[in-house]
């Protein structure tokens, strides 16, 4: 798709404001054209006599009102064009932030969180700016000269192609730069996401820098990739600053044109010195706009770059969406089924190989086995955050790939291995499934999460901010809250990621206590790495390299003398 077109597809209803800005700009445009034409009748005047008090007076009524509608359709185009833009702006960052918030996992895995940001947002702001600033300026920078020449040629054809004579041949010249110019700043956009990304994971990992005294290392990958940035930005700006020098070149060589050879005329009475005044005016702004669409070539090439990016990101489809006929279950049932299910992030590569195993609903089944077996993966399996290779999972006698994906992800909570709390308050990151729980809810999942006794210790209790990603708070009392998030979204189906793999053996037996009322006629998964908090699940699975080596109740797996019993021998 060309940059035009998909110019004009993100405008969508931002056409009217910007329509009306070219309005306002054609109307500015015509009125930069009268000015010099009324100062020539007075120079007539002058000149070859004429005129009156009265026609003078009118003159500059004249005048006057053409400046008062210089300003006004001046801020006008200016005022419709920044509307427009920043209305696309705040359509394209939403667009884009739910398309991407659409795709499975494992788009995530292969890109930087640093180079979405850029793409999400400075590349946006670069549409922004071309559409605030280039659209109006390119525009009168067509109109206002081509107007000018009309005039010019019905005075003097003659004197008006010799003073316009540089113009093809800057026109060469400056065609041949931008034909290099757009390559080059696609590669500082380039740069300058992977300098976001790089900048994005130090500050993330700020700690552990920290703790192995890296801190000069960090700061010389920032200095690599910001030098890299700079010497881009530097070669793309030589280059893209080349049209604005050759045009203001060529607008000095057709002045001194108008000069020599229409003062030559003027001696020579061949043209009036009020049709040279006419000229002299009209060449400054006739070569001006052109020096004005030279100087945003640079704004128009980082536009055309940054819209291909963006595009290019809203092009990647997601394949984990709503089937044509999903439904909502008419009785729905709460049991899992994972039906000869094989699975990898890479197809060619399984990390899950022929899974077969099922929750009744209302049970508890725990998912065993060595780091990197495949436990975490089927966990992720079962929201449909991906989908099996082959086989099916099943919720009820349902396949998840027919039911419609927000119910059901709303029928399951989960605590994950890796807490995620957002910048807020307690009471925010508890309440965020479920934002219309009022605080006797919210006191009574933290009562049972056993998170009171913390957050009433803190000085500002649920209203406490928690800082980004839950900083200020312990590992032990991340993983509370999280417990309190899923307990609060009261879903039929739990999973729960070693939910008790942060806390102290209290707080876990706690916790465990809770957790086995609360799971109670829930059908729940459990993720462990922890032999000691599955022991009492209804059916226990042990995965080996991504395959089930054996299933059953935790004595008889022990008595079994398999995968299970050396896991708890090696425990």
């Amino acid at each position: 798709m060309s940059f035009l077109r998909q110019f004009w597809h993100i405008l969508g209803d931002c056409r009217r404001p910007l329509g009306l800005s070219v309005l306002c700009g054609l109307a500015f445009a015509g009125a930069n054209l009268l000015p010099p034409l009324l100062i020539r009748e007075l120079i007539l005047w002058v000149t070859e006599g004429g005129g009156s008090a009265r026609e003078l007076l009118g003159l500059s009524g004249a005048l006057l009102g053409v400046y008062l509608a210089r300003g006004v359709t001046r801020y006008g185009y200016g005022r419709f064009s920044h509307a427009a833009a920043y209305r696309v702006m705040d359509d394209l960052m939403v667009r884009v932030y739910r398309h991407v918030q659409s795709l499975p996992h494992r788009f995530f895995a292969k890109e930087r969180t640093g180079s979405l940001i850029t793409r999400s947002v400075n590349d946006i702001e670069a549409v922004e700016d071309f559409i605030a600033h280039g659209v109006p300026e390119t525009i009168l920078a067509f109109v206002i000269p081509t107007a000018m020449i009309g005039v010019l040629f019905s005075i003097d054809a003659e004197l008006t192609l010799i003073t316009l004579a540089p113009i093809p041949i800057a026109g060469f010249l400056v065609f041949r730069f931008v034909r290099r110019v757009r390559q080059m700043w696609r590669d500082v956009r380039s740069r300058l996401s992977e300098l976001v990304a790089v900048i994005h994971d130090q500050f993330a990992g700020m700690r552990v820098i920290k703790s192995f005294v890296q801190e000069e290392s960090a700061a010389a990958r920032v200095s690599a990739r910001s030098t890299a940035f700079r010497d881009a930005s530097i070669q793309a700006n030589s280059v893209s600053l080349m049209p604005a020098g050759i045009v203001e070149a060529a607008g000095g060589i057709g002045i001194v044109l108008v000069i020599w050879s229409g003062g030559t005329a003027a001696l020579a009475d061949r043209i009036s010195v009020a049709d040279l005044f006419v000229f002299i005016v009209y060449m400054a702004h006739i070569y001006q706009p052109f020096l004005t669409l030279a100087s945003i070539n640079d704004v128009l090439q980082k536009a055309s770059v940054s819209t291909d990016r963006v595009f290019q990101l809203l092009a990647v489809e997601s394949d984990i969406v709503d089937a044509p006929d999903a439904r909502i279950p008419s009785n729905p049932g709460f049991s899992v089924h994972f039906n000869h299910v094989t699975f990898g992030y890479d197809p060619a590569i399984p990390v899950l190989h022929d899974i077969n195993f099922a929750v009744p609903e209302g049970q508890i089944v725990a998912i065993v086995g060595h780091t990197g077996a495949g436990k975490t993966t089927i966990s992720h399996l079962l929201p449909r955050y991906d989908d099996p290779q082959a086989g099916s999972i099943c919720l009820g006698d349902e396949d998840l790939r027919q039911i419609p994906l927000a119910w059901l992800r709303t029928q399951i909570a989960t605590v994950e291995q890796d807490i995620f709390l957002f910048h807020g308050s307690i009471a925010d990151n508890i309440r965020f499934g479920r934002p219309d729980a009022d605080d006797q809810q919210l006191r009574a999942v933290a009562d049972a999460a056993n998170a009171s006794e913390f957050i009433d210790g803190l000085e500002e209790g649920f209203d406490t901010l928690v800082g980004e990603r839950g900083v200020r708070l312990s590992g032990g009392q991340k993983q509370r809250l999280a417990i309190a998030r899923a307990l609060l979204k009261d879903a039929p189906v739990l999973i729960l990621d070693e939910a008790t793999s942060a806390v102290d053996s209290h707080t876990e037996l706690l916790i465990q206590e809770a957790l086995q009322h609360l799971m109670r006629q829930r059908t729940t998964l459990v993720i462990a790495h922890r032999l000691s908090t599955v022991r009492h699940a209804d059916s226990i699975v042990v995965l080996d390299q991504g395959q089930i080596a054996e299933q059953g109740q935790h004595q008889e797996l022990l008595d079994a003398k398999g995968s299970y019993h050396r896991m708890i021998v090696a425990q």
